[in-house]
């Protein structure tokens, strides 16, 4: 992909390395600072004052409608972190149209179906990451430092299970709206549309772009014991978006992927299934390996059959 793709056709832009720095220090702003405003005062509304919030620690499920708090602080803290981080600089620093992030037209139906099958078969091996992840040990000169990360993530995973153990339809629904909708359209916007763009413009290669993205995508989450799954999905949003060219790609595959977790979820709380995300821990090596091998496969074939449809509606 040269730098003259039709990617990058849609009039001047702004330098790769200040464009890098500016996106991520509207984010850190927009979701570090008025993101955790928003969910104070969204505490504030629900109840809650300033002494029960410095008592409770910060673990909502002390606090009176907790859960409520949580879900609206959150997706309205993500909504301003990422889609407002996105349309700041896309739309007001650099003045361009929301359409000038595709550079190819909205893919047939089929393509989203191959899309579904290959985050399907890709789960077994991302599972398996998760699990070299969570085993990862530090030297003993860093145990001090395992043990915080360790502490973080204890933290994480108490508030997860709060957050994700409901049993009413609206509950569910509201989840999806942020977990998933907010989270897809926002991240993908800022780490796709955005930060992959700029960082390509600026090495001239595609490839390194893409993984330094979703490794970019993997940090900024602040959870060291989820990185390599969570880059490993970066990069793979991040080659399917350039393979098809069109942002809505991507967006709508990180929406499947927290979709499909949320919806798992909701059946588990109501006992219509017996999986549970949170408890699986191991994960075969035949099931992996086939996972590996499988999503090379499908890959390589949705990457030729992209590039044929681009060749056919050149011709």
């Amino acid at each position: 992909m040269k730098n003259n793709s039709p990617m990058y056709l849609s009039g001047k832009e702004n330098p790769a390395a200040s464009s890098v720095l500016i996106i991520l220090g509207l984010f850190l702003v927009n979701f570090l600072f008025l993101g955790s405003l928003i969910q104070i005062i969204v505490m504030l509304a629900s109840g809650v004052t300033l002494q029960g919030m410095l008592e409770s620690g910060g673990d909502f499920t002390k606090m009176p409608n907790g859960w409520l708090s949580m879900i609206v602080g959150q997706g309205l803290g993500s909504f301003v972190g990422f889609i407002g981080t996105a349309w700041l600089y896309w739309r007001i620093i650099e003045k361009k149209q929301w359409s000038d992030l595709n550079f190819k037209p909205f893919p047939k139906a089929r393509v989203f179906f191959m899309i579904i099958l290959i985050q399907v078969v890709f789960m077994g091996f991302n599972g398996w990451l998760q699990e070299i992840n969570e085993n990862i040990v530090f030297p003993e000169s860093m145990k001090g430092l395992e043990i915080w990360l360790k502490g973080m993530e204890d933290q994480l995973a108490k508030a997860t299970k709060f957050f994700t153990t409901f049993t009413s339809f609206w509950q569910f629904l509201l989840a999806f709206l942020v977990i998933a909708v907010i989270a897809g359209i926002g991240e993908e916007l800022v780490f796709r549309g955005l930060l992959m763009r700029k960082l390509f413009l600026g090495i001239k290669n595609i490839h390194v772009a893409i993984w330094l993205a979703g490794f970019i995508f993997a940090v900024i989450h602040f959870q060291f014991y989820g990185i390599l799954p969570r880059m490993m999905l970066g990069v793979l949003f991040g080659y399917l978006y350039y393979w098809t060219g069109n942002i809505w790609v991507p967006i709508l595959a990180h929406i499947f992927n927290n979709g499909l977790a949320i919806i798992i979820m909701y059946l588990y709380n109501l006992k219509i299934v017996k999986t549970d995300l949170e408890s699986i821990d191991h994960m075969p090596m035949p099931i992996v390996l086939f996972s590996l091998v499988a999503t090379i496969g499908l890959l390589f074939l949705f990457r030729n059959y992209m590039e044929s449809q681009s060749i056919e509606s050149q011709s």
